[in-house]
């Protein structure tokens, strides 16, 4: 067959073809996402174990996952849109030390080398109120070079978090604790909450270094590292004191919420059998086409590694007032997830308590009920009676502790010869006679330029008696950045709504988690939770075509805009690139509006 001169033939053609298919094959393949390998886990049987699923993804493009298991003897729970924090970690050096560079650090500066960068996922479904104290201590750079990675102990954990940088620092408040049967230390790179007692935490920290399964129930779990592993090895492998404090100061130079589109948290929650085997098939969509699956093995264990440590779950202590010669009642439940007798030991706050009230009880069975926990304890269940004395009008405090060893309180009574208490859980109350509950809600709040304000109105309550004087109430503002005031109250002379104001001056921009804790005269109390913004600022860079727009990474909700005539509300359009993270900013670079001129954020 004869063919025109200088064109090639029908093979050249077919490979040309070929090439030109397996090159976009190739580059399909490219822009899809890829799983990280996930490695075999041991499940404990009857608990469970947390896992970070990450992904490379060169499209850009947000993931979504999706988990499947091959038995349904494991339960599988993805968290999805939680909210994802990030530490950024440099270490002390001499000046002339290669890659040293300067940085600042508690009002000075120190020469320090990069570590890198740790990013954990954080649980709001499990610790709402941890995870709104971080969000707040962030914003306001309460960690950012004041705070240092305090104490390492070698395959325990690191932790920091400390204002004053040795274990003896923290915040203005206490809060307490939060437990849930899924947050167990069973896994690695865990985030926990360090403590002074129970329901005693403040900004300290920790990470786990493998599991550390002493550590259930006693210490808040609120997240899991997904990102720098490395980093916490460099961490753990830097030498210390005598009193585990790295020599060099390991110096969280950055801390803050940002957004991370790749990466997700698996929790693995086992039945009470054990040898069990389940292939879980993890699957990452791009949404534009691009697939990636993964597999790994879950195989359930017999736990021998519990602490047999209870933990308050399940009802809620709401009957906490009435009026004179009323008897209260309520009831509180306790589980321990290996079955274990739970015995109870309610005790007066105050000698105030003893005098003025009877404290009676019983007890019952509690149960934790679901397709994988199926636990009963005997005596888990208390329903508490307070009965004050005739006529007595005040509070009475009472601490309702448990444990599952029925010489708990011998123990206690002779701590000083034993130095030990067995496992216990603990939950004070404040019951109030004599007088009405407290009804009070959040104030609608609009986001607030930078700068300091007053007469700001958070909260709106009453306590049911009309008339009653506003100067028979205090209201105590915890602002969010470690900061409290005492605020007066007034009334509303049209709604008759007492109404609480006020004033405060915060130095970042940030979203400022904020709660009003109202109290009456004689104890009730009434907490409301609200959120301050400081809307964050758009930095502008380069010229048309080459525009650089940055803001603030904790802002990544944030919509892009961009307009011609400032003078035209209806001229801003949405930017259409999409946002990277970039350190601890959000960057969009070479917009197709850069010709419009100006540039504004959306929430």
């Amino acid at each position: 067959m004869s063919r025109l001169p200088g064109l090639p033939g029908a093979a050249n053609y077919c490979r040309l073809g070929l090439a030109l298919l397996m090159g976009l094959l190739a580059s399909s393949v490219l822009a899809g996402p890829v799983i990280d390998p996930i490695a075999d886990v041991k499940v404990p049987a009857g608990k469970s174990i947390i896992i970070p699923i990450t992904a490379t993804v060169t499209n850009g493009q947000a993931l979504t996952y999706t988990v499947t298991g091959s038995t349904n003897r494991m339960a599988l729970v993805l968290h999805t849109n939680n909210p994802f924090w990030k530490l950024n970690v440099a270490q002390a050096c001499d000046t002339n030390a290669t890659g040293a560079f300067l940085t600042p650090f508690r009002g000075g500066t120190r020469a320090v080398t990069n570590v890198g960068d740790l990013t954990f996922m954080l649980f709001p479904e499990y610790t709402p109120h941890t995870v709104a104290i971080f969000q707040g201590l962030s914003a306001s750079g309460f960690f950012n070079s004041n705070t240092i990675f305090h104490r390492v102990v070698t395959n325990f954990i690191v932790q920091g978090g400390d204002p004053n940088t040795n274990g003896t620092g923290g915040l203005v408040f206490y809060y307490d604790d939060e437990f849930r049967p899924q947050a167990i230390y069973s896994g690695n790179g865990q985030l926990g909450l360090a403590n002074s007692g129970k329901n005693a935490d403040m900004s300290q920290f920790f990470v786990t270094l493998g599991p550390q399964r002493s550590l259930d129930f006693q210490y808040t779990l609120f997240g899991q590292l997904v990102r720098g592993f490395n980093v916490l090895s460099n961490i753990d492998f830097t030498p210390v004191n005598t009193n585990s404090r790295p020599l060099a100061d390991e110096i969280i130079t950055l801390a803050s919420f940002v957004p991370d589109t790749a990466d997700t948290v698996l929790t693995i929650t086992a039945t009470n059998r054990a040898k069990i085997t389940n292939l879980v098939t993890v699957i990452a969509d791009d949404g534009v086409g691009g697939l990636a699956t993964n597999t790994f093995r879950a195989i359930s264990v017999t736990d021998t590694n519990s602490n047999d440590q209870p933990f308050f779950y399940g009802s809620t202590v709401t009957n906490l007032v009435a009026r004179t010669n009323v008897t209260l009642t309520n009831v509180l439940d306790v589980v321990g997830l290996d079955g274990q007798n739970i015995y109870w030991f309610p005790s007066y706050g105050n000698s105030n308590s003893e005098a003025f009230s009877t404290v009676s009880y019983n007890t019952n069975r509690s149960f934790l009920r679901t397709s994988t926990y199926n636990e009963t304890n005997a005596g888990g269940e208390m329903q508490l009676f307070v009965k004050p004395k005739a006529n007595f009008t005040g509070a009475i405090t009472i601490y309702c502790i448990a444990s599952e060893s029925s010489s708990w309180e011998y123990y206690y009574e002779y701590y000083s010869i034993f130095g030990y208490l067995p496992p216990y859980c603990q939950m004070p109350f404040v019951f109030v006679f004599g007088d009405t509950p407290i009804t009070a809600q959040a104030a609608a709040l609009s986001p607030l330029p930078p700068g300091p304000f007053t007469n700001l109105l958070l909260a709106t309550f009453t306590n049911g008696v009309p008339g009653s004087s506003a100067t028979n109430f205090s209201a105590v503002i915890q602002w969010g950045d470690d900061s409290l005031t005492t605020n007066t109250i007034t009334t509303n002379a049209g709604s008759l709504l007492k109404e609480v104001y006020g004033a405060h001056d915060y130095a970042y921009a940030g979203e400022y988690p904020i709660t009003v804790t109202i109290q009456s005269r004689l104890g009730v109390s009434a907490v409301v939770s609200n959120t301050i913004t400081i809307p964050p600022a758009l930095a502008l860079t380069g010229t048309a075509p080459n525009t650089v727009l940055t803001w603030p990474a904790w802002a990544f909700a944030y919509g892009l805009q961009g307009s011609t005539n400032l003078s035209d509300s209806n001229s801003w359009t949405a930017v259409t690139n999409t946002a990277v993270l970039s350190g601890f900013q959000n960057v969009v670079t070479n917009t197709p509006q850069a010709n419009q001129g100006f540039f504004r954020l959306t929430n």
